[in-house]
């Protein structure tokens, strides 16, 4: 994939959705959900979602990816852990990359649309951060109440 420039576009929450009916199935030679593998061999990875029916929470399911915890609280294949911080890569300037907007979005840097969103909370794969606010356009559109 990586020689031929192809992006990765995953989904790591159906780590959780689905590891649990899965997590006693054993494929011969791959690896289900293989993200580590993916990305020590350069395939740039783009987080996905199915919003608006489900896996629409990116800091969530980016911990999904770090814990590969599945809803049975078992873990899979640990080995294939991504760091935090690279999934959240994932879901914004590899995303974009992938949606061919890297030069509009996904990253802040001049000349790009520059929407924020403020975490409230530490990266902490077991206890995910909140949104406490978003930017877009350098007006407020969110903040968190309670």
């Amino acid at each position: 994939m990586s020689a031929l420039g192809t992006i990765g576009v995953v989904q790591p929450g159906f780590l959780h959705h689905m590891g649990g009916a899965v997590e006693h199935f054993t494929l011969d030679d791959v690896t289900w959900m293989p993200f580590g593998d993916l990305a020590d061999a350069g395939v740039v990875l783009a987080g996905s979602s199915d919003a608006p029916c489900a896996f629409h929470e990116p800091l969530l399911t980016s911990a999904r990816g770090v814990t590969r915890r599945t809803s049975k609280g078992s873990v899979l294949n640990a080995s294939q852990s991504l760091p935090y911080e690279d999934w959240l890569r994932a879901y914004t300037a590899d995303a974009a990359f992938a949606g061919g907007q890297e030069y509009e979005r996904g990253r802040l840097a001049p000349g790009l649309r520059a929407d924020l969103v403020i975490l409230d909370g530490t990266l902490d794969p077991e206890h995910p951060p909140a949104v406490a606010e978003t930017w877009v356009a350098g007006t407020r559109a969110f903040t968190q109440t309670g």
